[in-house]
């Protein structure tokens, strides 16, 4: 059986945390687990990995280096 935790939250947030588990068809103690690995966790959003290739544009290529000479004359600090 997985850890518990008791937590003191305001009612307005309880309240909202109750409505959005309702809406999603989860328990409130589901929502909130989930939420806070969503919170957590350091991965890509799924939404975002699945627009990868969905543009239609050119492949991202690395550009010519600038010869050095070329380069502007900064001050010496």
């Amino acid at each position: 059986m997985p850890p518990q935790v008791s937590l003191y939250i305001d009612t307005i947030l309880y309240m909202e945390i109750k409505t959005k588990a309702k809406e999603q068809g989860v328990s409130i103690s589901k929502y909130v687990n989930d939420s806070m690995r969503k919170s957590i966790d350091d991965s890509w959003p799924d939404e975002l990995l699945e627009l990868w290739g969905s543009c239609k544009d050119d492949p991202i290529e690395e550009p010519e280096e600038i010869p050095w000479e070329l380069n502007i004359k900064r001050d010496e600090i």
